[in-house]
C-alpha cells in the first residue's frame, strides 16, 4: 500500500456493491477498480444508486473507501433495482451531486493539495458531469480537477449530448470495440480496459474437484453459461446449440446462470423446454463450492438452470473444469466474464465484439457467426483433441496474467497526471 497519495478519487454510477445495485459487469468494474485504488492508499468515494435500507454513507477500508448511496428516496419507491425509475434517478445524480461532491470531495482535496479525479460511468452520469463542470469553472477550480467519463456500452448514447460533455470531460472506452462506436460519432476516447483482481491470477481453481468434473465429462460435454437474461447475451445461440449437439447424438449439458433484473429464471427454463431440452432447476445453494459442483454435475439433464446466485469459487471451478465457456455475446462491449474464465484456464466461446483479448484459436474459440452449428462443431473439434485444449487452457491464462485491476489503474493515473498538466 502507498500512505499519502497525491489523488483523491470518486467513482460516479449507478450500479454499486448492493444487491440491490447490481446487474452487471458495471458493479464489477467499479468493485476492482475501487479496490485497486485502495490498494494503492488513494483515498476514493464511490457514489451509486443504494439500497434505500442502508446507511447513506459508509466507511469501509480503515477509512480509505466510502460508499455514498445516491437517491435513496427515489429507491425507497422503487423496489424492482437499480434501474427501476432509472430516469429520474440520473435525473436526481444531474441535479444534487455535483454541488454535494464538490464541497464534500472536490474542494477538501484541493485544500490538501491533492488532484480530484472524477470518473463516472455510462449514460446517465453525463449531465451530472456536465453541470459540474460548470460548477468548477464558476469557483474557479476547474483546473485543479481531472474528470473523465467512461463508456462500456453503447446503451443511452441518443440521449447524450455529445458536444456539452466533449467540452466537459475526456472520454474513456472500455474497448477496441467501444472506441469504434464513439468514433463513428466523431467522438476522440481514450482506451482502458478493465482488468481483474490479482487474487485471480495463478491462483488454481481446487485440482481434486476439477479432475472428477473431467471424469465425469467422458461420456458428455459440459458447458457453462453465465450472463443476464438478454438477447445480445447469446441465449438462443446457446441453447440452439445444446439442441444442435444432442441431434447429432452427442451428449451435453448447459449449466446455465441467468442473472440480471429480468433473470428470474423463468424465462431460461421456457425458452430451454420449447427447443424440446430437458431442463433441470436447482435452487439449493448449501455447502461450499466443491459440494455445490458435485451436485450440479450429478444431474443429468440438457440444461442445469441455477437458481441461485454463483460464487467466485463456485464459477472458477466450473470456468475451468468444463468443455466450455459460453461467452457468446451478439454484442459485447467488453466481455469481464470472458476474461475471468480465461484466468482460470477456461475454454472460452466469445462472439468477438469487444473482446479485444480473445484470440481465435489461440487462447479462445472467437465465433465467426451466430448460427448455432458453429458452437457444436468448434466444440466436437477440441474434444477430438485434448492437446489443442491444452495449449488454449495455457494461453488463456497467459492473457487473462496481462489484465489486472492494478494495470488499469496505473494507466487511469497516467492519463489523469497528463490531462492536468494540459
Amino acid at each position: 500500500m502507498h500512505l499519502d497519495s497525491p489523488f483523491v478519487f470518486a467513482l460516479v454510477a449507478m450500479e454499486g456493491p448492493d444487491p440491490y445495485s447490481r446487474v452487471g459487469g458495471l458493479a464489477t468494474r467499479l468493485q476492482g477498480l475501487a479496490e485497486a485504488l485502495v490498494h494503492r492508499g488513494i483515498t476514493t468515494h464511490h457514489f451509486f444508486i443504494g439500497d434505500p435500507g442502508a446507511p447513506a454513507i459508509e466507511s469501509r477500508a480503515g477509512g480509505l473507501l466510502f460508499y455514498h448511496r445516491w437517491a435513496q428516496w427515489l429507491s425507497a419507491h422503487h423496489s424492482g433495482g437499480v434501474y427501476d425509475g432509472e430516469d429520474a434517478k440520473a435525473a436526481d445524480l444531474a441535479q444534487s451531486l455535483p454541488e454535494s461532491i464538490l464541497e464534500g470531495v472536490i474542494e477538501p482535496a484541493v485544500a490538501a493539495n491533492r488532484l480530484p479525479v472524477v470518473l463516472a460511468e455510462e449514460w446517465q452520469t453525463t449531465a451530472f458531469l456536465i453541470r459540474l463542470d460548470e460548477l468548477l469553472r464558476l469557483r474557479g477550480l476547474r483546473d485543479r480537477v481531472v474528470t473523465f467519463w467512461n463508456a462500456n456500452n453503447p446503451y443511452g448514447f441518443d440521449r447524450i449530448d455529445w458536444q456539452a460533455l466533449t467540452a466537459a470531460t475526456r472520454p474513456l472506452a472500455v474497448s477496441r470495440f467501444m472506441w469504434s462506436i464513439l468514433r463513428a460519432r466523431g467522438i476522440d476516447s481514450v482506451v482502458i480496459p478493465n482488468g481483474l483482481p490479482g487474487r485471480l491470477i495463478g491462483n488454481e481453481p481446487d485440482g481434486m474437484a476439477l479432475r472428477r468434473l473431467g471424469q465425469k465429462q467422458r461420456w458428455r460435454t459440459i458447458f457453462f453459461k453465465m450472463a443476464r437474461w438478454e438477447r445480445e447475451k447469446g441465449w438462443g445461440q446457446a441453447l440452439d446449440a445444446m439442441a444442435e449437439l444432442s441431434h447429432r447424438g452427442r451428449a451435453a449439458t448447459l449449466v446455465a446462470r441467468a442473472g440480471g433484473s429480468v433473470g428470474k429464471g423463468e424465462a431460461l427454463a421456457g425458452a430451454a423446454a420449447h427447443r424440446g431440452l430437458e431442463v433441470v432447476e436447482l435452487s439449493d445453494s448449501s455447502g461450499g463450492p466443491t459440494h455445490q459442483l458435485e451436485r450440479i454435475t450429478a444431474v443429468k439433464a440438457d440444461v442445469v438452470n441455477l437458481r441461485f446466485p454463483v460464487s467466485e469459487p463456485l464459477a472458477r471451478l466450473l470456468f475451468a473444469g468444463t468443455g466450455g465457456v459460453l461467452a457468446n455475446s451478439i454484442m459485447e462491449p467488453f466481455g469481464l466474464v470472458g476474461l475471468e474464465a480465461m484466468a482460470a484456464g477456461g475454454v472460452v466461446f466469445t462472439g468477438g465484439t469487444g473482446e479485444d483479448y480473445a484470440v481465435d484459436d489461440l487462447n479462445a474459440v472467437v465465433l465467426k457467426s451466430t448460427n448455432p452449428g458453429e458452437i457444436a462443431d468448434r466444440a466436437l473439434a477440441l474434444r477430438a483433441n485434448p492437446e489443442r485444449v491444452a495449449a488454449l487452457r495455457s494461453e488463456a491464462k497467459r492473457t487473462a496474467s496481462g489484465f489486472t485491476w492494478d494495470a488499469t489503474v496505473d494507466r487511469l493515473l497516467s492519463l489523469a497526471e497528463r490531462r492536468r498538466e494540459e
